[in-house]
């Protein structure tokens, strides 16, 4: 609040007076109080004791007698400035602006010069929602004192706010004059710049920014997107590789590298990047799909379609992460939490199929080459350009036509069913695909990515209860889902819902009693939920099974804390 910007020309009253006896921290404010309220009672004509025993109540947040004693002080004395600026800090925290402003007027007529008081009364309008008023005041601040920070900062937020960018750029340029070090006015002033279109002021911002302080990840990230957004991407390559030999463990540098490196068309370093951030983090959803992307620029439709093969993989875990999720907080009461989740599931559920065609597709243009290969005798390491494919759309009916033939002669090939009720959800057939989802479980219970279909099928067709019992049944059939419960363990315990925790871990660890990790888990969870026994027994059973390990070591720390 007000007191804040008024600080200076308030704290040594902050303190208690030397007027004051010293007394014992415990029931300090208590005695300090007590001994200036004995003093107003003695000389109850004196302004000094007055605003001892009003800054006493100040202290203890006692505002309302605070603002009464700053009040009578004025009263005795009316040209005391600290008492009118006391009392405007706390009729400005209860709430009284206009009262406030009439104190902080009389005292700028008492101290004219003062350009926090000017400052002052400009908050105050400004929280009046008077942003006109507001602006007189901050700029007579700043004519009283040109260095006045939060003056130019306020001001410039208004003129932000009123569209007037160019006069708010000029507030942080004059500011910067004087405190050219700061990395937050430059960072702030290149937002500004960007915001006119004003590109290479923005670039040069940032460089002064990063020349202050290089290892700023954010200016630096700003930075190569200012480049790549004025064209000047070899610019936004080189800063993008400093970042990466700063960061190697981060993907994401690679993956705008590639995606830098198409636009400069220089696709061999492209890929080089994109494989890169897989070797990485090979879960990389997006980077597995742009590789894919890469070989069908290149006309390798065969790798093409293997890495999108690989990404299909990819989102059905992500897709299964979400099932399991859902069906965990549906299984907690957490009705609303499941449904968010399984509606999350739905959203990113149509990649699989989005991804299928366009392997289906790239499949069909490498036999169509491998045949022409064939057909001219021409050997595999000579390019040969192949008859464009059929769009996706009609690819897709026909693969329907093909795929509904197959079922009819082989009625019992629950692959079958399951392809064929994939490719009837693309269109929108979902009453149909859901015959057939139900066939392919039907055929083979233990079909898991026929129940999670299945089950995603449901809820779109916004039938819930079913479709988390089918999705329930797909988490207890997964063979990857221990590894799914220690996630959703981590999951709950960083929502400090240790409850849910020890169960996903206690049902990792039985899964996987090696992995020391998920044991280390468990016994915090354990811990956090005051299980202190429980906590304490598996650290013991981590000190026996690794004892030269660094989970052990820390298992035995834990042991000593019981």
């Amino acid at each position: 609040g007000l007191i804040g910007h008024l600080a200076d020309a308030l704290q040594a009253r902050l303190e208690p007076s030397a007027a004051l006896d010293p007394v014992t921290p415990d029931g300090f404010a208590a005695a300090c109080r007590q001994q200036a309220a004995e003093r107003v009672q003695r000389n109850p004509n004196r302004a000094d004791c007055a605003l001892d025993l009003a800054f006493c109540y100040l202290r203890e947040g006692q505002t309302s007698k605070a603002r009464d004693g700053f009040l009578a002080v004025t009263r005795l004395e009316p040209g005391n400035l600290v008492a009118r600026l006391a009392a405007a800090c706390c009729l400005e925290q209860l709430g009284l602006l206009n009262e406030a402003i009439d104190q902080l007027i009389v005292a700028a007529d008492l101290e004219p010069s003062d350009a926090a008081i000017q400052y002052a009364i400009g908050y105050c309008r400004e929280r009046q929602g008077r942003p006109h008023d507001a602006v007189n005041h901050y700029q007579q601040a700043i004519r009283l004192c040109p260095r006045l920070r939060n003056a130019r900062e306020r001001l410039a937020a208004i003129q932000i706010v009123q569209g007037d960018l160019e006069d708010a750029i000029e507030q942080y340029q004059e500011l910067l004059i004087e405190e050219p070090g700061d990395v937050d006015l430059h960072l702030t002033l290149a937002n500004l710049l960007l915001r006119v279109e004003d590109c290479l002021g923005a670039i040069g911002e940032y460089e002064r920014a990063l020349t202050i302080e290089p290892d700023n990840w954010q200016a630096r990230n700003d930075l190569v997107e200012t480049l790549e957004q004025a064209g000047l991407i070899q610019e936004a390559i080189d800063q993008l590789h400093r970042m990466a030999s700063q960061q190697p463990e981060f993907p994401d540098n690679h993956l705008r590298l590639g995606d830098l490196y198409v636009k400069l068309g220089q696709d061999d370093s492209a890929l080089r990047e994109y494989l890169q951030a897989v070797e990485i983090h090979p879960e990389f959803l997006e980077a597995n799909v742009k590789i894919g992307t890469q070989y069908l620029r290149a006309g390798k439709y065969a790798d093409a379609a293997s890495w999108f093969s690989r990404a299909i993989e990819i989102n059905d875990r992500l897709l299964t992460a979400y099932v399991g999720l859902s069906v965990s907080q549906h299984e907690a009461g957490r009705g609303d939490e499941a449904l968010s989740s399984l509606d999350l599931a739905a959203s990113i559920e149509p990649n699989s199929t989005l991804l299928y065609s366009e392997m289906a597709r790239l499949q069909l243009k490498n036999a169509v080459q491998h045949e022409v290969e064939q057909y001219l005798e021409i050997g595999p390491g000579v390019d040969v350009a192949a008859p464009p494919a059929p769009p996706v759309e009609d690819l897709i009916e026909a693969q329907i036509e093909r795929h509904r033939r197959f079922v009819s002669e082989r009625p019992n090939h629950p692959d079958a069913h399951y392809r064929l009720g994939l490719l009837l959800r693309q269109r929108g057939l979902l009453d149909e695909a859901l015959v057939h989802f139900r066939r392919a479980v039907e055929i083979n219970p233990s079909y898991t990515k026929a129940l999670v279909k299945l089950g995603l099928a449901l809820h779109e067709a916004g039938r819930t209860d079913e479709a988390i019992d089918t999705l329930g049944r797909a988490l207890d059939l997964h063979p990857e889902y221990v590894d799914l419960h220690y996630r959703l363990g981590v999951l709950f315990a960083d929502r400090l819902q240790f409850e849910m925790a020890v169960e996903h871990f206690e049902r990792a660890v039985a899964g996987n009693p090696a992995n020391l990790e998920w044991r280390e888990n468990l016994a915090v969870a354990l811990e956090n939920l005051g299980l202190i026994d429980r906590a304490r027994a598996m650290c013991h059973r981590i000190c026996e099974a690794a004892p030269q390990s660094p989970e052990a070591d820390r298992a035995q720390e834990a042991i000593n804390r019981y």
